[in-house]
């Protein structure tokens, strides 16, 4: 992956000084309206001023903001947002779990993930647990949508949807780079190129980002030491040919391929408390051959045309990826086998797994480490019509879209038995490929929606309705019987807003939230709700807010049984339903610009940003569930990974040649189970303040320096505890280098 990124980056270069290329480039790109128009459609939102517009809540975090901290992690850039609840897992956001107003958070599953209007998950309707997740420094912004309108973005339309919005193709030439070094050998490098120029009648354009990551990792492996960060490698081009914009009919068709290459050496066993309150960034050394071997490729073709009453936007898009974590998955001592995370409670299994006493690698006496070995596939069409017309007193913006899409997991999996002998392992027996979870689950979805922006004096209506029909298959290759399921549904919503003044606003909304279930689900029950949410706005000059209550009532939630969240066994893939469960709260934001406090210079700024979410999420009936999160279940418990509190705020300096900013999140205590009351010892996660700085200064017209320090404090606390064991959050790391732009 690293020897294609030097060769892409050196094209470019090349073309870039090419005799025929500056002859070209001394013409200027014909700039036009369409541009605008063309990125709308692959957006939930468009921009921050649009957000304030909503008849639900959204947020934009635009490009200035993701430049401001220099962020790799989506985890610290969601937190700026209420309504989010994040999961931590590895410390670096490389396998976020993101869960919006009280849904379900791990592995992203239970949210609509996009980038640039394309759904990303390896398989989103298939397996949409998301193990693959998109470099968030070669993005431009960052959408979340909440609320009504979030039926146009399925198929999971209960908690909301996030749209990443990747570099897009510019109108003059643009040129990046960064390099930055870091503590535990962080190593970053970052360039990216784009220009267009005029091509007969019309425009062509191109955009090169590419990018290394790397560390070794904040956590030591005992007796062995080693590695337990990764190295990363992204690169992504598009190329877009427009027409004369004054053409009858305006057309423009972009190419869109990506790749990217992880190496990482994560592993799915924590510590137990006692060792996790000894040193947290300790690893067991039975984890020492623990890692991820992952491949991405992305595909899209998208063309645009403007027939002047409407226009048309339509995607072809393809993406794989390929997966092998090859991680401890189990340890049997005299005959009988044990998960790890019942193994942590044992005390001659866990002197095995800490590296303390020796097991042979014979059938009876070994840790098993599963190859995880799984390719992923997604491919489709959708494409969306939208029309603008006035109907007496109303102004309308009509939206119709369609998509077919196919997806499928193949699972080709097996085990190997590892002895360990004063704590280095060795392997004894190798299983054979595809002996163990041989299967493929694939789905087959056509999805519809309209929707209807009206308005009509200081009133704007967005009525909207989707529909889904979905086609799922299991088959089992080493026994189990085969799994056939057909769901459809039908998803209404609408969206009210009332502009007040030209600063105050009103809003509220009501939609059916659906997901479906996997193709490993043992009954034909989607996840079903009915979500309220209703908010007020207030946008000044220096000041705006925005205060927004919202109510999910689930008739039934879904929950999967995933190695991720401590499953394990035959009952792995298989979901399970939990019936009621309401999930509740207030999400609160404000943002001022403290300039005129400070009286200082004119072009200095200082942003100031909180926001607040309390959530509440309960069951609603009493059931016994084999899901371990669950448990045995009254009304009235607790949904697990679900903080009741967490707030965030960041202050700012901005001069014209440096800037500094700093920010803190608060994240309650989560349950790790369900329950009600006090929090049970082991079956939650710390309390913790979080406090993040960042700052630039600008050495010369094109040349800044930069600095972070994520965790400044070097706050000790238990991020989760699944899939098994304690896991700590990152621990204070900094990261220094240099930017150029021209």
């Amino acid at each position: 992956m690293t020897a294609r990124i030097r060769t892409t980056l050196a094209l470019t270069t090349i073309l870039a000084t090419s005799p025929f290329y500056s002859v070209m480039a001394e013409e200027q790109p014909v700039a036009n309206d369409y541009a605008k128009t063309v990125m709308e459609r692959v957006m939930v939102i468009g921009n921050a001023q649009r957000a304030q517009e909503l008849t639900g809540s959204g947020q934009f975090i635009d490009k200035e903001t993701l430049d401001t901290n220099n962020y790799t992690d989506i985890n610290r850039v969601l937190r700026q947002i209420p309504g989010v609840n994040i999961q931590e897992e590895e410390g670096y956001g490389n396998r976020p779990n993101i869960g919006l107003r009280g849904g379900r958070s791990e592995r992203s599953a239970d949210i609509t993930l996009m980038e640039d209007g394309i759904l990303i998950a390896p398989a989103p309707y298939a397996s949409p647990s998301a193990y693959y997740f998109p470099r968030v420094n070669r993005m431009e912004a960052v959408e979340v949508r909440k609320g009504s309108s979030t039926i146009k973005f399925g198929p999971r339309t209960t908690s909301g949807a996030v749209n990443l919005i990747s570099s897009s193709v510019p109108s003059t030439q643009e040129i990046e780079a960064l390099t930055g070094y870091g503590t535990d050998n962080t190593q970053r490098l970052q360039g990216h190129y784009g220009d267009s120029v005029v091509f007969g009648s019309g425009t062509l354009g191109f955009v090169v980002d590419a990018s290394h990551d790397s560390t070794d990792g904040f956590k030591d492996i005992d007796i062995v030491g080693g590695d337990t960060g990764y190295s990363i490698q992204d690169i992504m081009g598009k190329v877009k040919f427009s027409t004369d914009p004054a053409a009858n009919i305006f057309q423009s068709l972009e190419i869109k391929i990506g790749a990217t290459a992880e190496d990482s050496d994560e592993t799915y066993l924590g510590l137990t408390q006692s060792d996790f309150d000894a040193d947290p960034y300790r690893r067991y050394a039975s984890t020492q051959v623990d890692n991820m071997d992952a491949d991405h490729r992305q595909y899209h073709l998208r063309h645009f045309v403007d027939f002047g009453n409407f226009d048309a936007t339509t995607t072809l898009y393809h993406n794989q990826f390929a997966r092998n974590w090859y991680k401890l998955d189990d340890i049997t001592i005299g005959g009988t086998r044990q998960s790890l995370s019942a193994a942590l409670d044992n005390a001659p299994y866990l002197a095995a797994l800490r590296g303390e006493s020796d097991l042979d690698g014979s059938a009876a006496n070994n840790l098993t480490v599963r190859a995880n070995n799984r390719n992923y596939y997604s491919t489709g069409i959708q494409t969306d019509l939208a029309t603008q017309f006035g109907l007496g007193e109303t102004e309308h913006e009509l939206e119709f879209g369609i998509r077919y899409h196919y997806d499928k997991e193949d699972r080709f999996q097996q085990e190997d038995l590892y002895a360990i002998t004063s704590g280095v392992m060795s392997l004894a027996s190798a299983g054979a490929p595809g002996s163990n979870a041989n299967r493929h689950a694939t789905a087959k979805a056509t999805a519809l929606y309209i929707q209807d922006e009206i308005s009509f004096a200081n009133w704007t209506f967005v009525p909207g309705l989707r529909y889904e029909y979905i086609d799922l298959k299991r088959e089992d290759f080493n026994g189990g019987a085969l799994r056939e399921n057909t769901v459809d549904a039908i998803v209404p919503g609408i969206g009210v807003g009332y502009a007040l003044t030209d600063e105050y606003s009103v809003f509220g909304g009501i939609h059916k939230g659906f997901a479906p279930p996997s193709p490993s689900s043992t009954n034909d029950d989607n996840e079903e709700s009915i979500n309220y949410e209703l908010g007020g706005r207030y946008n000044g000059n220096a000041f705006n807010a925005e205060l927004v209550g919202f109510f999910n009532d689930y008739s039934n939630l879904i929950g999967e049984c995933t190695l991720s969240s401590g499953c394990s066994g035959g009952a792995t893939g298989d979901q399970f339903n939990a019936g009621e469960v309401d999930a509740y709260g207030v999400e609160l934001s404000l943002g001022y610009d403290a300039a005129s406090i400070f009286n200082v210079r004119d072009d200095i700024s200082f942003p100031i940003n909180f926001n607040y979410t309390y959530t509440k999420a309960e069951f609603q009936n009493s059931f016994v569930s084999s899901f371990d999160e669950w448990g045995s279940v009254s009304a009235g418990d607790e949904l697990p990974y679900i903080p009741e509190h967490q707030f965030f705020i960041s202050a700012g300096v901005v001069a014209p040649k440096w800037e500094i900013n700093i920010a803190g999140k608060y994240v309650d205590e989560m349950r790790t189970q369900a329950g009600s009351g006090s929090t049970p010892a082991g079956q939650g996660t710390d309390n913790h303040f979080i406090v993040d700085l960042a700052g630039e200064y600008k050495v010369f017209e094109n040349t800044k320096l930069f600095g972070t320090i994520d965790n400044l404090f070097d706050t000790e606390y238990v991020a989760a505890r699944r899939p098994a064991g304690a896991r700590p959050g990152k621990p204070l790391t900094a990261l220094a280098g240099i930017k150029f732009e021209f």
